[in-house]
């Protein structure tokens, strides 16, 4: 399954060689892996889409730090690139983009998990 997300002009497609790599030999240390990433990425969803609504810039500064390395290895910059457009001085926060990125991430692991089980 091909799962891509078009976004003011760029393409977001979640690929998973550099885990593939690491994991590759040993299928239920993948799976545990995936499992954990993906309940992080749930709990990292929810605390931004939160933040988001309570303009609460700590724990989008917090959150968004803590991702950056897992979307870069994931090919999902374009979360990165959403999440460092979003400053203090904006007046309202629309998060309805990141909420979609991060569901399509969500949704290349829940296949991604499903090949390798």
């Amino acid at each position: 399954m091909t799962v891509r997300v078009y976004l003011h002009h760029m393409e977001m497609h979640p690929r998973f060689d550099q885990y593939d790599a690491i994991f590759g030999d040993d299928p239920q240390a993948y799976q545990e892996f995936l499992e954990a990433l993906e309940a992080t990425l749930i709990k990292s969803k929810r605390n931004l889409l939160e933040a988001a609504a309570a303009q609460d810039w700590n724990v989008i500064s917090a959150t968004r730090h803590s991702l950056k390395p897992t979307m870069t290895l994931l090919g999902a910059e374009p979360v990165n690139d959403l999440l460092h457009q979003w400053r203090p001085s904006m007046s309202a926060l629309d998060p309805s983009a990141l909420d979609a990125m991060l569901s399509l991430v969500l949704d290349a692991i829940a296949d991604k998990k499903a090949k390798t089980a």
